[in-house]
């Protein structure tokens, strides 16, 4: 191996302990050729790391129990029915299973856009896999393919691009004597309903991150659409989600982020619903969701939008 070739970054093994219930590994597609994309380094403990240098794969396999996804749905106030009374996985929660991962080992990913495409629902006290495909367009930019199954079934499909930012910390640094603790508590409710350990997000190598993880912003449009919507809402086909230049919103503020939404006109095979994540008077994210048309607005002549300023 040439060991003069760049490290691109590095994730810290000791992390992997952090999902407490769940099962993460790695797979180097190039283990058998002269360059291999990645080269294990052990250290002292708890600081062994996994250099990587080139395209490889992460298997992630965990179960989700019904009592978390009840949990889940109560957190981000999503009134669906059918994650309760019913057996099927929020949606949100296969989003933020597969965000989460990214955020805690890979702290200086920035991930700009994420995009996923639902094809089957996903069930209460099954074993789930995601599938991750890292390829490098450039030593600073990411393109992440995941593959999420059930029963040898693909349930998700998800396509998340983002740069390596090894100054991240510059950006979100934030005083701990500004941090809305109440929301900082819901936020540590938020990682436990995936038993993990909270620290695990907050405590980077060198600092305290008090922003809320991508992963749980990019679950807040569906309860919000259900929330706005006839019934139970329906199911969400298409999420995307643009991060823009990914700065984080701060934990500081009383009320917390929120979503706006407006319906684009009407159509007979789906809803295509806009939304933005904002915070106080700042606009931060832009999204989108496709959602078939078993549900409505309750007032389908007003923008969410214009109806929340």
């Amino acid at each position: 191996m040439n060991k003069n070739r760049q490290c691109i970054f590095s994730i810290l093994i000791g992390k992997l302990a952090d999902f407490q219930q769940d099962s993460i590994y790695f797979r180097d597609v190039r283990a058998c050729t002269r360059t291999p994309s990645l080269r294990f380094e052990e250290a002292e403990e708890g600081k062994d790391k996994l250099h990587v240098f080139d395209r490889f794969l992460m298997h992630h396999d965990y179960v989700i129990q019904k009592s978390s996804g009840e949990r889940f749905v109560e957190i981000t106030n999503d009134k669906n029915e059918i994650h309760r009374a019913g057996n099927i996985i929020p949606g949100a929660m296969t989003v933020s299973k597969i965000i989460l991962p990214l955020e805690i080992l890979m702290p200086e990913l920035e991930i700009s856009n994420v995009n996923f495409k639902f094809t089957n629902s996903s069930m209460y006290d099954e074993k789930t896999k995601n599938v991750f495909s890292f390829q490098f367009i450039s030593p600073e930019y990411i393109q992440i393919e995941v593959n999420t199954f059930q029963s040898q079934k693909t349930v998700t499909k998800a396509l998340i691009t983002g740069k390596i930012n090894t100054n991240r910390k510059q950006v979100v640094k934030i005083k701990e004597e500004d941090v809305n603790e109440t929301n900082l508590n819901l936020v540590r409710e938020y990682l436990d309903t995936f038993a993990i350990e909270s620290e695990a997000y907050i405590q980077k190598d060198d600092y305290r991150d008090y922003t809320y993880p991508l992963s749980y912003i990019a679950a807040l449009p569906s309860a919000e659409i259900v929330k706005q919507m006839e019934g139970s809402g329906g199911m969400i086909n298409v999420l995307r989600m643009n991060f823009g230049s990914v700065k984080m919103i701060p934990i500081t503020d009383v009320k917390g982020p929120e979503v706006r939404l407006e319906r684009k006109r009407e159509r007979t095979s789906f809803n295509k619903i806009m939304a933005e994540i904002v915070n106080g008077l700042v606009t931060y994210y832009h999204g989108l969701a496709i959602v078939n048309p078993a549900a409505k607005f309750r007032n389908s002549t007003s923008s969410a939008i214009s109806l929340a300023k």
